[in-house]
């Protein structure tokens, strides 16, 4: 009995040591995302994105169906159908008819001149030649009494026929291959405007994830307030007990600490909005994004990486204007003919009438030498359009450049100030210290002192802010330096 109870004892231990490593092995991974893994969760999760690289795919199958053309295409034909009158086929057989009657005219007189000339008796010939003459005439005769327009009705009403046939395309003047290439070169250009929103995802993530440590850091100087205050009012307290300090002082400092109050609740709450945003972005669990606790350091960036023929815009640009061309070259190609091979199988019949299948093979070809000047038009059109998209990629390129100089620009003065910053905090930390001094020996009262702690936690205060811009112009400039992929990411 005692052995059961001390085995139940130890299961129940190991269960809570073991539930107590899982939730610490949580927390720990919740500690360890990092600024990559949210930004990777975000591209995986984007409903936007995943809605463009759709459109890259029908693009991409674009190119394949342009390509199919060349792809054999086998099939079969077949119909049905009810005459609901008998079929009658009348023709006009009057020349055949001379042309009959004219022959056995040669054929009368040819019989009668072998026949004067076979040598025979006079009497014989005599008999022969009438016999001769009458029957090439009662021939004749019967020829004459068939009417001009023969008539023949068939009675088969049931008319079905079907047809197996193979065709290829041998050549397509050119166009398939053009219009492939035009559906491929429009995959990148779209593929690129893929790449420049994941840009915008970046920076967004990382602008919430520096904000999530903005508002840490922004709490813990906060609570370096409040314990300078719980000093203070310490100090107070004794100091009012020997006419050092009054009701008023006191009070003051218990309106400062209502001010760290307040500004803890504003902070708290812009940590939940962030949390929910990022949430939102990216899928992470909200209890697992508000355990996390990131840096807030300078974001140093090498210009020597600076490619702005990367910038996912002159990309798109490029890729537009190889679509365009080859569009261009495909409606020129359009006055080569077309070739196509193929091979058939027919067979019909009727009610009462079966035709034999008939099979054949051949090459047929199509050139349409005059289109009443279409194609002209759509060729100047297209040539057009590729004008019109140089022309925007030489904005663009102009645009691109000046904005490179704005962000290079906000950079470094973004990094200048965190310098300034920090010495401001320097020097009022410095304030600080020599204020405190001062109310100690009583050269100095609590409401000065207040003063510069409050002055010290806003530039402190100020010096976050100043680093969280910092890296957002860092990362801005690395998008605009054509620079900004994952592996630029600092952890």
């Amino acid at each position: 009995m005692l052995n059961t109870s001390l085995n139940s004892w130890k299961y129940l231990l190991i269960s809570i040591l073991g539930l107590s490593a899982s939730l610490s092995y949580a927390q720990e991974d919740a500690l360890n995302i990092t600024r990559k893994e949210l930004i990777t969760q975000a591209i995986d999760n984007s409903h936007s994105l995943k809605i463009k690289r759709n459109e890259v795919s029908a693009s991409q199958l674009d190119r394949q169906r342009a390509l199919y053309t060349y792809i054999p295409k086998v099939g079969v034909k077949a119909g049905y159908a009810h005459l609901l009158n008998d079929l009658t086929i009348t023709r006009d057989i009057s020349a055949e008819k001379n042309t009959l009657l004219h022959g056995l005219e040669q054929s009368k007189q040819q019989s009668l001149n072998n026949l004067m000339n076979s040598g025979m008796p006079p009497e014989m010939i005599g008999i022969g030649a009438p016999l001769i003459e009458g029957v090439y005439n009662n021939v004749s005769g019967l020829v004459n009494q068939v009417p001009n327009n023969a008539s023949l009705t068939l009675k088969d009403n049931n008319l079905w026929f079907y047809d197996a046939y193979v065709e290829m395309v041998i050549f397509s003047g050119l166009q398939a291959p053009a219009y492939a290439k035009a559906a491929a070169s429009k995959a990148e250009a779209q593929m690129a405007m893929v790449e420049k929103e994941e840009h915008q995802i970046i920076i967004e993530v990382l602008d919430y994830y520096d904000k999530i440590a903005v508002v840490n850091q922004s709490l813990k100087v906060l609570e370096e307030s409040q314990k300078r205050l719980d000093k203070q009012k310490e100090f107070g307290v004794k100091a009012k007990e020997v006419g050092l300090a009054t009701e008023y002082d006191l009070n003051k400092i218990k309106i400062a600490e209502k001010d760290i109050k307040a500004k803890r609740i504003e902070l708290e709450s812009s940590k939940q909005l962030v949390i929910q945003k990022l949430h939102q972005l990216t899928g992470v669990d909200k209890t697992t994004l508000s355990e996390i606790n990131p840096n807030l350091e300078l974001w140093m960036v090498d210009d020597g990486e600076i490619n702005l023929q990367n910038r996912s815009e002159l990309k798109a640009l490029g890729s537009s204007i190889e679509a365009l061309e080859y569009k261009h070259k495909a409606e020129q190609y359009g006055a080569l003919p077309k070739a196509k091979a193929f091979a058939h199988v027919m067979q019909g019949g009727s009610s009462l009438t079966n035709v034999d299948p008939i099979p054949f093979v051949g090459v047929g070809l199509q050139w349409e030498i005059f289109d009443g000047l279409q194609r002209k038009r759509e060729v100047q059109k297209s040539a057009l359009q590729v004008e019109s998209m140089r022309e925007k990629r030489a904005y663009a390129e102009e645009l691109i450049s000046l904005e490179f100089e704005k962000k290079k620009m906000e950079w470094e003065v973004s990094t200048q100030l965190v310098t300034v910053a920090e010495e401001k905090v320097e020097d009022a930390k410095q304030g600080l210290r020599i204020k405190a001094e001062e109310v100690k020996n009583g050269l100095a009262d609590i409401p000065e002192l207040l003063k510069e702690i409050s002055d010290y936690e806003m530039l402190q205060l100020d010096y976050i802010q100043k680093i969280a811009s910092q890296r957002h112009e860092a990362v801005a400039f690395l998008d605009a330096m054509g620079a900004l992929t994952i592996e630029h990411i600092q952890n």
